[in-house]
């Protein structure tokens, strides 16, 4: 999906950086899973802006709120961090992949078909998104009489295939109408 190999070293976008946090270089990341475990073993984050791409090695994380505000190396004032605004965020796939059966990455989930838990057919629409909200995410899912929101929680989704390229959904009654 949204793996890349680059001279076989193979990364995956985590995030995007959403701005500058503070005086000292700080910058406040989106980050795709939300996997705290997972970000904390990150060694080396790759920025790509338009076609450039730079490496960088993370110097300090911590988090506000659920927000992770990462310190990476050579960014060292608020003028160089609000440069990397709006930059891609890759890592090393070996790195990012989340360790708990039942977390994935955005690039994950976007483009997998969503399909009713037990019914026939093909997919209803195709995953466009996942939009982050404080209390869970939610799947944009496109389907061809428009967008779709669903919540990303257990109630409404019944299994996640990624190699199958499938979620199956029990949504909520009126859902569809």
């Amino acid at each position: 999906m949204a793996a890349e190999r680059d001279g076989g070293t193979e990364k995956i976008r985590i995030g995007k950086i959403s701005g500058a946090q503070g005086l000292r270089g700080e910058l406040r990341l989106y980050h795709d899973s939300g996997d705290e475990e997972a970000l904390r073993r990150l060694t080396l984050l790759l920025l790509r802006i338009g076609a450039s791409e730079a490496a960088y090695g993370i110097e300090g994380l911590r988090f506000q709120k659920r927000v992770p505000v990462i310190k990476l190396c050579g960014v060292e004032d608020r003028s160089a961090a609000e440069a990397l605004c709006g930059a891609e965020v890759y890592a090393l796939l070996s790195e990012a992949r989340p360790k708990d059966e039942d977390s994935w990455l955005v690039s994950d989930l976007e483009g997998l078909g969503v399909f009713l838990d037990g019914a026939a057919g093909g997919p209803l629409g195709r995953v466009r998104s996942v939009i982050d909200n404080p209390a869970h995410d939610i799947l944009e899912i496109e389907t061809a009489g428009g967008i779709l929101l669903l919540p990303f929680v257990d109630v409404f989704i019944r299994k996640v295939d990624i190699e199958g390229g499938g979620i199956y959904i029990d949504p909520p009654e009126g859902w569809l109408e």
